[in-house]
């Protein structure tokens, strides 16, 4: 880990943290010396200066790339390689289909639907690694709108099959969950400007009217496309319906939407909140928190976020935590039978690997600081932070 570098946004700097190390501009001048407390002094400064994001040169066991590097060696290195392959083969294939709706041509289904089997194929081995590909911070963000949508698209599919695996669904059904979760955003190529949409500025009239009736545009433009049924259309229609009726194109209940899309829909919020290419990027225990949280009041259906809890763990795989010795590590594994204590692997020298079943060691809770790439959301913030239509009504053009 000597020489080890990382860049981490000004905004995940908190006041009164004190740092292991320096903070340096693009040009490697330190902005801020190590054993020094954060103060609002500086944030005030580096705001006034338009720096939005340092770098930080030194060591630390709980950075991004750190974590993944003693995530992913859990798990067979082939599979994880195929996992990775299977998500940028089925991003392409994304980007590629919706290059073509915008230029008017045809859309090949074959190199979607393979995806997806991939993806099945993959994460019936163990779904443990699909998740810590999923975890994974990318090193290298795509830069072009339409990528960032595709890539998102893919992890979207994956987070889907993954979830429908676990409730033991046919492969049928499975399929069908991937490919509308590779699908169900095609049309927002048509509005760029809601591919990279900060949750936290309002939206136009013209683009709140685009989104809400994005997941039909999406069924509409699919509809002659040979390989993508006509049960795969109304799962992509129904997308962003919530299990109340307060979802959206048309508001409809748990009831009266097909399974397939209600896992899309809660899976479409996980990723939301966890995604590398999201505005923010929060801890994975956070996220369930709030889908469990919004479940209690009818927004989501709570089957789903259990099935998908039982897969993850309270603590999904991924997630850094603090155990009650002060150490670090990262979740490697759920325990189904007992998801408040997962396998988890040290991110000290030794990366001891602890099932806690078997151990007299617990977990405090998760952990972030200004080097983990993560946020915490507080309670009182959870229903904000989350991009809701209702928190864009009544905007101006």
């Amino acid at each position: 880990m000597n020489n080890q570098s990382w860049v981490i946004s000004t905004s995940d700097l908190s006041e009164g943290t004190t740092l292991s190390f320096d903070l340096l501009d693009a040009n490697g001048n330190v902005l801020h010396k190590a054993g020094v407390p954060i103060g609002q002094r500086l944030k005030d400064r580096l705001a006034a200066d338009g720096i939005t994001s340092v770098t930080i040169l030194g060591t630390s066991e709980v950075s991004p790339d750190k974590v993944a590097s003693v995530l992913l060696d859990s798990f067979d290195p082939a599979l994880i390689q195929t996992l990775s392959q299977s998500v940028s083969a089925a991003s392409s294939a994304v980007s590629s289909a919706m290059q073509n709706l915008v230029s008017g041509k045809g859309i090949d289904s074959k190199p979607l639907v393979e995806g997806v089997e991939s993806f099945m194929h993959s994460a019936a081995k163990d779904i443990a690694a699909a998740l810590s590909v999923l975890s994974v911070q990318q090193k290298a963000p795509a830069t072009i709108e339409h990528e960032r949508l595709a890539e998102r698209s893919a992890k979207l599919s994956l987070l889907g099959v993954i979830t429908a695996i676990a409730q033991g669904q046919k492969d049928s059904f499975v399929t069908e969950v991937g490919l509308a979760g590779l699908l169900h955003d095609c049309s927002l190529i048509l509005q760029p400007s809601l591919i990279d949409h900060d949750p936290g500025k309002p939206l136009s009239s013209a683009e709140l009217e685009f989104y809400r009736s994005h997941p039909l545009k999406s069924a509409e433009l699919l509809r002659e496309t040979e390989g993508v049924s006509s049960a795969v259309l109304e799962v992509i229609e129904q997308v962003h319906e919530q299990a109340n009726g307060t979802g959206f194109p048309r508001g409809l209940q748990i009831k009266d939407c097909s399974y397939q899309a209600t896992i899309l829909n809660v899976a479409d919020a996980y990723i939301t909140l966890t995604d590398s290419n999201a505005h923010h990027r929060f801890v994975q225990s956070d996220a369930l928190l709030y889908l469990v949280s919004q479940a209690t009041k009818g927004l989501f259906c709570a089957r789903t976020i259990q099935s998908m809890m039982r897969a993850m763990s309270v603590y999904p795989v991924g997630t850094v935590i603090a155990m009650d010795d002060d150490s670090k590590a990262v979740v490697v594994r759920s325990n189904t039978e007992n998801p408040m204590k997962p396998v988890v692997r040290t991110l000290n020298t030794a990366q001891q690997k602890i099932d806690l079943t078997k151990s007299a060691r617990s977990i405090v809770g998760p952990y972030t600081d200004a080097t983990t790439g993560r946020q915490r959301i507080p309670r009182s913030e959870m229903i904000k932070e989350f991009w809701r239509l209702d928190a864009n009504e009544g905007t101006e053009s």
